[in-house]
């Protein structure tokens, strides 16, 4: 007698378990007209998201800026979302005219069930890249630039205007240094030995 209710329960959990896999399965089907539309929502978010992001990173490097690796990162993969979702609502209106009492059918069951799977996949995936898309800063300061030391004739006695370009260089206000003169007082020598000091003099300078 036990034995027999120990079976008829194992039937009955098994009758369960399939009944839940079925039901499960069919959602995805029976949801289709729910899910495609809020697939085409979560898709202009997402399209928003990442064109606004794209706008800051171009700031930003307008500024001279780095952008971060992650920023790259996150906007290459919303990329590749977006493009996978406009494939999966290109295909929407075929699988849409699949479907029959009220939606809760398709007259292609096999092909209505992959679809509605894809899009509901398509939408937790979608709704996650948004949420790690908030970036308190998307770029950073780029590294010193390098400054390659040229050779320059040492006799030329030139350190007194070397320090007064230089302070011009240093002050915020000034925005072009011209240096002018006749041909051979010196002009080249004294850039030469410009860029040569910022090679040993520190500075704040994102370009040289």
């Amino acid at each position: 007698m036990g034995n027999c209710c120990s079976v008829q329960c194992s039937f009955e959990n098994f009758l369960l378990r399939g009944w839940g896999f079925i039901v499960g399965h069919a959602n995805y089907v029976c949801k289709l007209q729910q899910t495609l539309p809020t697939l085409t929502a979560a898709l202009q978010e997402l399209s928003a998201q990442r064109n606004d992001l794209l706008r800051q990173v171009d700031l930003a490097e307008q500024r001279l800026l780095k952008p971060f690796e992650q920023v790259q990162l996150w906007l290459s993969k919303a990329e590749t979302m977006i493009t996978e979702a406009e494939k999966l609502f290109a295909d929407g209106p075929q699988q849409m005219n699949n479907l029959c009492l009220g939606g809760c059918a398709s007259k292609s069951c096999l092909s209505s069930y992959k679809f509605g799977k894809k899009v509901a996949k398509m939408l937790q995936e979608i709704s996650d890249h948004k949420s790690k898309g908030a970036f308190g800063k998307v770029a950073e300061n780029q590294p010193a630039a390098s400054v390659v030391v040229m050779p320059v004739e040492q006799p030329v006695a030139l350190e007194s205007t070397i320090q007064k370009v230089w302070s011009c260089i240093e002050d915020e206000d000034v925005g072009i240094i011209g240096l002018y003169g006749l041909g051979g007082v010196g002009k080249t020598t004294l850039l030469t030995k410009l860029n040569n000091k910022f090679s040993t003099t520190p500075n704040d300078f994102k370009v040289i």
